[in-house]
């Protein structure tokens, strides 16, 4: 199978898989375990911040960040097609936090679009209270957007100005670094909370870190042990990830050759279109509406020929390159999308 169905679904490498199994490990709780501790410093590092942590899911790291953050009546704002908006499954009611969103479909927004959310929040005290900005990097459902220094800053500037919590969900933001040749340090700089996934793009089996600073961090703890994110033995899966950050981020450069290379040959399927303007770095939102066949026939048929897609609608899949598909399974993925929609 060519799995370009998405980067969650990367198999640890053999290599990865033994580093595992030789992991020393300890009691994680009690911050005794020394991999888990390497792993959070080296994030932290490379984030620029004070203190991480090691949590189990992106998911967890998101929801412990918007709970440390905000208290019950507050609202979180963020991208209308957001992953802590449409992918978490209303986890924010946990802290009976609301939510305002902004309809941008790339997901990238403006200094403007959060002052018109803020406006509709002045009138008095039986208004909501907007406490946190959440910002995606890169943006999943706007095909994978990595952010620029010259939009974020004016976001984060008159974030701080308004007293908001600045977060940023950076599952991809390692692809986002990469692309833009932006450090993570960087992008991280002005972020009260800022985390990474390791279990796309690098390849791990499970896991994440988020970063903040000391005092955020040690008020984060409780969230995590609250929600059950609290591990005992966690060397074994957080040694994936130390594996990850020092042999994998080079492959992410070609994560993202093999992406636009791929965009570029179903470009020339009469039909089928990619604007390889939004194509930044591993994700792919492939409009299908001008060809005789919807997108779930398309996924179903690339599935019967072992090729992995998914359909976001009607009219577009979402095609994602990562660790275990080459340019050569890219290339021959192509060649079979253009049979089954020639045929």
């Amino acid at each position: 199978m060519i799995n370009l169905y998405s980067d969650t679904q990367t198999k640890p490498t053999k290599e990865m898989r033994k580093f595992m199994a030789t992991a020393e490990v300890g009691d994680e709780q009690q911050l005794l375990d020394p991999n888990v501790n390497k792993l959070c410093e080296m994030s932290a590092n490379l984030l620029g911040k004070e203190d991480a942590m090691f949590l189990p899911s992106g998911i967890m790291c998101n929801l412990i960040s918007a709970l440390t953050h905000c208290r019950m009546g507050d609202e979180v704002i963020a991208a209308e097609n957001s992953h802590i908006i449409m992918m978490e499954a209303g986890g924010l009611a946990l802290g009976q936090i609301s939510n305002q969103t902004i309809n941008q479909p790339s997901g990238i927004f403006t200094a403007d679009d959060v002052e018109t959310c803020l406006a509709k929040r002045r009138m008095g005290k039986n208004s909501l209270i907007p406490k946190m900005l959440s910002i995606e990097n890169t943006h999943n459902f706007g095909g994978g957007i990595a952010w620029r220094m010259e939009q974020l800053n004016p976001i984060t500037q008159f974030a701080k100005k308004n007293n908001l919590k600045l977060h940023m969900d950076g599952a991809r933001m390692i692809n986002a670094s990469v692309a833009m040749n932006i450090k993570m340090a960087d992008y991280a700089s002005e972020f009260d909370s800022v985390w990474f996934d390791l279990s796309k793009g690098l390849g791990c089996p499970v896991g994440a870190v988020l970063a903040g600073s000391s005092d955020f961090i040690k008020q984060a703890w409780i969230w995590k042990i609250r929600l059950g994110g609290a591990m005992r033995q966690a060397g074994i899966i957080a040694s994936a990830g130390i594996y990850a950050l020092d042999r994998h981020l080079k492959h992410l450069v070609k994560d993202h050759k093999n992406a636009r290379d791929l965009a570029v040959n179903l470009n020339q399927i009469d039909g089928i279109s990619i604007n390889l303007d939004m194509l930044h770095t591993n994700i792919l939102i492939i409009n299908v509406k001008d060809s005789k066949h919807t997108a779930v026939e398309i996924c179903s048929k690339l599935k019967q020929q072992n090729v992995a897609m998914v359909a976001l609608n009607d009219d577009e899949i979402r095609a994602v390159t990562h660790l275990d598909v080459n340019a050569d399974q890219c290339e021959q993925a192509a060649q079979i999308f253009k049979h089954i929609i020639t045929q």
